[in-house]
């Protein structure tokens, strides 16, 4: 008699699979008020840290493109985990214009969060006179200007064409200043009332200038300028006088007038030798 077998089949059944995790909450959640940004203006940095460690701070870090640190703060946060940083935008560190990165840490280097702006440096304006000399008549005066957007190499009259031209390195879009001295070059009607001066750049007539804030003594433009612009021309309707047609006429009177006195002196003497 033959022994029966037994076979036993096991069916083993695959693990459940762990359902999936909630995504975890940033550890500390960060923003800025605006996305670029120029030298002078505010940059406000707040947010919310999760888990508050007492008297832990947060550390804030800002980096040019590359990578340099311009600026490092360390802030308290409050009960509820929430801070706030206002920074100024200034200085010679901000001299690069372009991405930076601000890096909030919260003790651990892995409990950080990394907010990006961009910097558009803007140029600094450049205040000076420029001392500008009328050959014929030997006469000097200063032009107070402003220049953004590049720098003023130098300023000479032309008195042929009734001009002020003024050289220029422009670098970037900015704006010229100038007070410009009626006595040196200006722009009348023929009622004596101010007329319009004429401005060329690099040879060609331009209308964008403003001439506002004139009196008495100057006439005030704001011209803009953009990058690769070297020569403007200020064309107006009369410039200073020529001194010497001044002085030959002085010299006229002069001559005039101690003829006239002597013919006074001999008939004076004249009339007292008769008397006699």
């Amino acid at each position: 008699m033959l022994a029966s077998t037994s076979v036993f089949f096991m069916t083993v059944s695959p693990a459940a699979a762990d359902p999936l995790s909630p995504p975890t909450a940033a550890q500390i959640v960060m923003k800025i008020d605006k996305n670029r940004y120029n030298l002078g203006d505010i940059l406000v940095i707040s947010g919310q840290v999760q888990s508050v460690v007492s008297d832990m701070q947060l550390t804030i870090q800002i980096l040019d493109p590359n990578n340099n640190l311009v600026h490092i703060d360390q802030i308290p946060v409050t009960s509820d985990g929430k801070f706030s940083l206002p920074v100024k935008i200034y200085g010679p560190l901000w001299s690069m214009p372009g991405k930076y990165s601000i890096i909030a840490q919260y003790g651990f280097k892995h409990i950080s969060a990394i907010v990006n702006f961009q910097f558009e440096q803007v140029s600094v304006p450049i205040q000076n006179a420029f001392n500008v000399k009328d050959p014929s008549s030997g006469q000097n005066f200063d032009l107070n200007y402003t220049i953004t957007g590049g720098q003023v190499e130098n300023m000479a009259l032309d008195k042929q064409n009734i001009a002020l031209v003024v050289q220029i390195n422009s670098t970037d879009s900015g704006m010229l200043h100038l007070q410009i001295p009626r006595l040196l070059l200006d722009s009348k009607k023929p009622s004596n009332a101010d007329e319009s001066f004429l401005v060329f750049i690099n040879g060609d007539e331009i209308t964008s200038f403003q001439q506002t804030g004139s009196d008495y003594n100057y006439r005030i433009l704001d011209i803009p300028i953009v990058t690769g612009d070297s020569k403007i021309e200020i064309i107006g309707t009369n410039v200073i006088p020529e001194f010497e047609n001044i002085s030959s006429l002085i010299l006229v009177l002069a001559v005039g007038l101690t003829t006239i006195f002597s013919i006074l002196l001999q008939t004076r003497m004249n009339t007292k030798l008769l008397n006699l």
